[in-house]
């Protein structure tokens, strides 16, 4: 028996066959093609438009919320950030006075400006100042010095030379200025010294009373007269000086006048004597109330010590009388009984 096998039909015949059946694809006319194209080109326009205005809307929020920041940082620190700690005031200038906080310019402080922590100071080879600390004490400034204040209780000294007067109400205080230098530092225990910064060592001139001298190594007493130089060694010298050699004027020349308008006579004495380093001595104890009891009026400025002394006598009825260098003799003109 012959068995028939039947192939199937090609699949290509089959496709054939099929595409005659369906016929040729339309294509779309060219208005329809540009119809579709402009749909879609103004859908995919709306989408970028839609992502741009969210980007700008993030911007804008991140611009506002930087522009915030800076103006609350702006407000905390002018408005909510302590001002440093005004420490002294500008009593007197003799030139020019340049100070500056931290990295700002330097600017001219006159009389009546403050001095505050953080400020550096400085006078030029022709200037002079002095200011006024707490409880009265005075500090005075040579030519061509420099310092910068750390602290209300404590100043570094670069260069030049300052000059501390503790007067007597200030001792005891328990907040004694501290003077620091590159060879060491300075503290006074009630006093008049000078401290004089050099390139390897400072130098301390005791006038009045004591001063306590630190170094990294060691720590010294100076009494008055004595000259301690210190250098960045440890190395420690003493020499003497008189309260009344003529090495401290320039501590007098960079004093405030004293106004002697209404201050009683015994003041004004008292006033002439701290300044040139001598001590008032009355010829009686009625001498001395009497000069408690006058009133002076008009002004010294422009007058040395000794003229100054002389001029506020003559109108007064007392006068000097013959002492040693260290002292002013004072008695009534007409007789210390009357």
């Amino acid at each position: 028996m012959t068995t028939v096998h039947h192939e199937p039909e090609s699949n290509d015949a089959s496709i054939e066959e099929l595409l005659r059946e369906v016929g040729a694809r339309n294509e779309p006319s060219p208005e329809t093609a540009r119809d579709v194209m402009s749909a879609v080109h103004a859908e995919w326009r709306d989408i970028v438009q839609q992502r741009r205005k969210q980007q700008r809307v993030v911007a804008w929020r991140i611009a506002a919320g930087l522009v915030l920041a800076v103006l609350v940082t702006t407000f905390a620190y002018r408005f909510m950030a302590p001002e440093p700690a005004q420490v002294a005031s500008v009593a007197y200038v003799d030139g020019h006075l340049l100070a500056s906080a931290g990295s700002a310019a330097p600017e001219a402080r006159t009389s009546g400006q403050f001095i505050r922590v953080g400020d550096t100071v400085q006078t030029d080879t022709q200037s002079r100042a002095a200011f006024t600390f707490a409880h009265g004490l005075s500090l005075r400034l040579d030519h061509d010095t420099r310092l910068t204040v750390d602290a209300i209780d404590r100043i570094t000294l670069a260069s030049g030379a300052v000059y501390i007067d503790a007067p007597p109400a200030e001792r005891g205080q328990g907040d004694a200025l501290i003077v620091n230098t590159f060879a060491g530092s300075v503290q006074h225990v009630g006093t008049q010294y000078e401290v004089r910064a050099q390139a390897n060592a400072m130098l301390v001139s005791v006038r009045e009373g004591r001063v306590l001298l630190t170094s990294a190594t060691s720590s010294n007493t100076g009494e008055a007269g004595q000259v301690l130089h210190l250098n960045t060694e440890g190395e420690l010298t003493r020499s003497m000086l008189s309260a009344t050699d003529p090495y401290w004027r320039w501590t007098l020349q960079a004093a405030p006048t004293f106004d002697i308008e209404n201050q009683s006579l015994s003041d004004f004495l008292q006033w002439i004597a701290r300044e040139t380093g001598r001590h008032v001595t009355y010829s009686t104890p009625q001498a001395e109330a009497a000069a408690a009891s006058v009133k002076l009026r008009g002004s010294i400025a422009g007058l040395d010590p000794d003229a100054a002394l002389a001029a506020v006598l003559s109108t007064t009825q007392f006068r000097r009388y013959q002492t040693d260098a260290s002292e002013i003799g004072i008695e009534l003109a007409t007789g210390d009984s009357q």
